[in-house]
């Protein structure tokens, strides 16, 4: 199948320059301390999930959270919890709430109040868990500092995802479409305000049909690809955005010992669900722009594809 000609390019350092300032967007307000910060991410995953499928009564939501709820609150500590509060309180004044009050201040219009429902349900939420703070189990004690539940907050961590590709290929004047798949695995270390830094691998296969000096495609041909990326990751709420680059090796079924060396750039958009007993499953969509380097023309892929992904917390 042949290809339109992409200015790829062009159109990649667009989509870095997009991520770029995707990651430079201000994150919602959080106290300074570090439990209290955290405490306050894990409600405000918590409250945002739940509201995906739709929030209905207050005290029936607030009531199906306890659980989660109680998972953070139990390893805080009371002083915190309580800091948490009043932050909380301070916070809807100075946006303006009661948050009642300012949907009819504001044309009865939900989406002129989102911020302000999000934290006035963080606080129902905080408030109805300290109320049932004596259902702690024992064993869950206080952390000092809180590192998070529903947060990745300076913990190692280990990723790993697979998932399929479509990849536009071009060398010299000749474009084709092929298509392929990749599983990897990274190993890094989240930071703190969402920062993260990953190393680790990915493999990936492809399936072409080339064109011979004729002009027709007879036969297929397989290939491998190994990419050893370091990565970015900066992490919003329930998403995240990652941007990588590294070696890359190329081969094919023509000569498996016939390793062609490259580079490897890519951005990746990406959304993780609520934490699964340890594991916090999750999918994204990404694009790469690789080079792979050789003695006559270059080989330049464009690779856009979806791969679901799980986060383990060490």
């Amino acid at each position: 199948m042949d290809a339109t000609a992409p200015s790829s390019g062009p159109r990649f350092a667009w989509i870095v320059l997009t991520t770029l300032g995707l990651v430079a967007c201000a994150r919602r307000p959080a106290p300074t301390g570090p439990s209290e910060r955290v405490l306050v991410r894990d409600l405000e995953r918590q409250v945002t999930v739940a509201a995906t499928t739709g929030w209905g009564v207050d005290r029936v939501e607030v009531e199906g959270l306890l659980d989660s709820a109680l998972d953070s609150v139990c390893r805080v500590d009371p002083m915190a919890r309580r800091a948490v509060l009043s932050w909380l309180d301070s916070e809807i004044l100075r946006r303006g709430g009661p948050v009642e009050t300012a949907w009819r201040e504001r044309g009865k219009k939900l989406s002129r109040v989102d911020d302000l429902l999000v934290l006035s349900r963080m606080r129902l939420v905080l408030a109805h868990a300290e109320d049932r703070a004596g259902d702690c189990p024992f064993w869950l004690e206080p952390e000092l500092p809180f590192r998070g539940r529903q947060v990745s907050e300076h913990r190692f961590q280990v990723s790993f995802g697979a998932g399929g590709k479509g990849i536009v290929v071009q060398q010299g004047d000749r474009f084709d479409v092929n298509f392929g798949g990749a599983g990897r695995l990274l190993f890094g270390r989240m930071f703190e305000h969402g920062h993260g830094l990953y190393l680790g691998a990915e493999l990936g296969g492809s399936a072409a049909f080339p064109k011979d000096a004729s002009g027709t495609r007879s036969a297929l041909v397989i290939g491998a690809d190994l990419v050893t990326p370091l990565v970015y990751r900066h992490t919003f709420t329930n998403s995240y955005v990652e941007l990588e680059t590294g070696w890359l090796g190329h081969a094919t079924e023509q000569d498996w010992a016939a390793i062609d060396h490259g580079f490897h750039f890519g951005v990746a958009f990406g959304a993780r669900a609520m934490r699964t007993r340890f594991l916090f499953p999750g999918a994204a969509l990404g694009v790469s722009w690789e080079r792979t380097l050789l003695d006559g023309d270059d080989l330049t892929t464009i690779k856009i594809g979806a791969r679901v992904a799980f986060d383990l917390d060490l």
